[in-house]
């Protein structure tokens, strides 16, 4: 699944619904700061958040997940349903470990920058006794 794809695809569903993003957010409890990351592509929504997304754009989830409009001709296979579900999940999953290991960076960086106080104190508590 292409995230540049279905940015666009939400910023044109939105808009054709007069939708603001912080509108649209309101709505499915997101902030519209998430909203803006998924119509820039730079991000994907979470798995559990695809149906309501598509109910308030009236649009059907395969529909989301494509990227396009599915008209009775363009209708896909379930194998073709699968693999975009497959490939939405796998989208899912390398958004939650990037943010898992954004996660882990700021705490390490976190315990270093204390652990470098404590020792910077302790100098200095010693120095002003001797």
């Amino acid at each position: 699944m292409d995230k540049e794809k279905f940015g666009s695809f939400i910023a044109v569903l939105r808009k054709e619904s007069g939708l603001t993003q912080k509108e649209l957010a309101q709505k499915i409890n997101l902030t519209d700061k998430a909203i803006s990351k998924w119509e820039r592509g730079l991000s994907f929504p979470d798995i559990s958040m695809l149906e309501p997304l598509a109910e308030t754009l009236q649009v059907s989830v395969l529909e989301l997940i494509k990227g396009e409009r599915l008209t009775p001709e363009s209708m896909i296979t379930n194998d073709e349903a699968k693999d975009l579900l497959e490939s939405s999940l796998l989208l899912s999953d390398e958004e939650i470990e990037r943010n898992r290991l954004k996660s882990r960076r700021v705490i390490i960086f976190f315990i270093m920058l204390l652990m470098l106080l404590v020792s910077i104190g302790l100098n200095v508590y010693n120095y002003l006794i001797i």
